[in-house]
């Protein structure tokens, strides 16, 4: 990760928030009509992404480690090592994870999530 980049403040909170366990910081970050691809499951519009976030992301204490970042293109490339009490069988160790970003306005308008 190159140091002197920074991230936008959305996807700063989004990441920060999470670690914190900070839902109601977390889905801030989120424009009220964004879209999250996670795993091919399309999560659309501020109450589904609450739910998903609370589900995916505060229940289970997830934690994210950056490890990786790209800004070209518009979109923001995160790769994360994520943690937390969730089941990790069948799963990569580390398991890393792409968060691409769309933000427009400081918030989030799209998030998809992949394996590298």
């Amino acid at each position: 990760m190159n140091p002197h980049r920074t991230m936008p403040p959305a996807v700063e909170t989004y990441f920060t928030s999470a670690n914190k366990s900070q839902l109601e910081v977390l889905t801030s970050a989120f424009d009220k009509d964004a879209l999250i691809l996670d795993n091919h499951r399309e999560i659309k519009g501020m109450e589904a992404i609450k739910s998903w976030c609370e589900a995916e992301i505060s229940e289970p204490n997830v934690t994210f480690e950056i490890v990786d970042m790209d800004d070209s293109n518009n979109t923001i490339v995160i790769i994360a090592k994520v943690d937390g009490d969730f089941d990790k069988s069948n799963l990569p160790d580390p398991l890393l994870l792409k968060h691409q970003f769309l933000v427009n306005n400081n918030k989030i308008k799209e998030l998809i999530i992949t394996l590298p």
